[in-house]
């Protein structure tokens, strides 16, 4: 995907309608379109805030807590929209879980202030709202007090951001590791895996190889995730 496609998926996934053809091109002069491996990591300021659109692929936020000690933060996967902080007590980081495509605005660009940028401090606001929403849902599950409530929290988020099947038609391909998925829950690896073992061995998941992964009974996962039942 080139600049001119991947910046055309941004103004239609993300960009409020009606925006003036100025501001349009003064987002098209400030974006950056980057292309990631797997495992690469996105070269930006630490001094600077950005907003990345993921046009394709998977990422990973982490903060860095020590000099080689990471904490992943978030995952995130084609059409979302990521807000990398600038560097304060931590430092910040966006990789690639596959390969990636993304388009790379400074933070000051959206919020920029002017006759013509309500629409954008909206948009800003809207995804610092995003940002916001996934960390108070990673603060529940850490806060949970069994693994199994921390795991299965983690595949019903996954499978619901990736669209999987409730009705477990489907397979889903996770683009992290159980390594990354333990030290995104507080957890080892050895726990993670005893965890998806015990959960499929409990009909609520099948999975396939490393990777592959099919929700069998979402209500059920739900409830060992200690989540409400959700209304119809």
């Amino acid at each position: 995907m080139n600049f001119p496609d991947l910046f055309d998926a941004f103004d239609a996934a993300v960009l409020p309608p009606g925006l003036p053809d100025a501001v349009i091109l003064r987002l098209r002069h400030d974006t950056v379109a980057r292309e990631l491996a797997a495992g690469e990591q996105l070269d930006l300021d630490p001094a600077r805030a950005y907003f990345a659109f993921l046009g394709a692929g998977a990422c990973k936020l982490a903060a860095f807590v020590s000099s080689a000690r990471e904490q992943i933060v978030s995952f995130h996967f084609t059409g979302d929209v990521v807000h990398v902080p600038a560097q304060g007590r931590y430092g910040f980081t966006l990789t690639a879980l596959t390969d990636a495509q993304l388009l790379v605005i400074p933070a000051e660009s959206l919020n920029r202030s002017g006759p013509d940028s309500c629409g954008m401090l909206r948009l800003a606001s809207r995804e610092t709202e995003n940002a916001l929403a996934r960390s108070r849902e990673t603060s529940i599950i850490l806060g949970r007090r069994s693994a199994q409530e921390r795991v299965a929290s983690f595949i019903v988020a996954i499978c619901d951001r990736l669209g999987a099947d409730s009705q477990g038609e489907g397979w889903i391909d996770l683009p992290m590791s159980r390594g990354e998925i333990a030290d995104s829950l507080g957890l080892t690896i050895e726990t993670v895996s005893r965890q998806f073992s015990e959960l499929r061995d409990l009909g609520l998941i099948e999975t396939e190889g490393r990777s592959a992964l099919r929700v069998i009974d979402l209500p059920g996962l739900s409830r060992c995730a200690g989540q409400l039942p959700v209304a119809a």
